[in-house]
């Protein structure tokens, strides 16, 4: 759990937490496309040991969430979102920080996320942060929008000569 000074505090999300996560996904992130992250599937997604569902709360309330996948060496930042009366006050940062020092400690080098083409907010947010464009993939959103996909190398790999 990461507490902020803003009394902001990070932690797992529970099954409780679901139906707010689905429906934040709904209207931040699968706006114009079909609904995958329905309540069911972010309660699958809480329970499965290779993922990592945590949301962001602020006196109780839940305020933003985030979703990371975690393969062999390598995490995919599934899902984040954050209210909109929330935006550009750090709190999208601190669940991103909070999900890279977790794929560290487990061993990843490197974490992907993929953003809409169009939503140049997120491209920038994610470049501030660190993540470099690494390629484009056209009609990777339901066959509707191309979305660009990028990467940060979180841990350096040993070079032995």
């Amino acid at each position: 759990m990461i507490t902020s000074e803003d009394e902001i505090v990070v932690e797992f999300a529970g099954v409780s937490d679901a139906t707010e996560i689905g429906n934040l996904s709904l209207h931040y992130v699968e706006h114009g496309l079909q609904w995958r992250y329905t309540p069911q599937k972010i309660i699958s997604l809480i329970k499965d040991k290779t993922k990592n569902v945590v949301v962001a709360r602020k006196k109780n309330s839940l305020i933003g969430f985030g979703i990371m996948d975690y393969e062999k060496d390598q995490a995919n930042l599934d899902l984040l979102a954050v209210k909109f009366t929330y935006r550009r006050q750090g709190i999208g940062k601190l669940i991103v920080e909070w999900l890279e020092e977790v794929a560290s400690l487990a061993g990843m080098y490197n974490i992907y996320v993929q953003v809409r083409e169009t939503n140049k907010d997120a491209i920038q947010f994610y470049k501030h942060l660190g993540y470099m464009k690494i390629d484009e993939k056209k009609g990777y959103y339901q066959g509707k929008e191309a979305a660009i996909i990028m990467c940060k190398n979180i841990r350096q790999m040993l070079r032995i000569e």
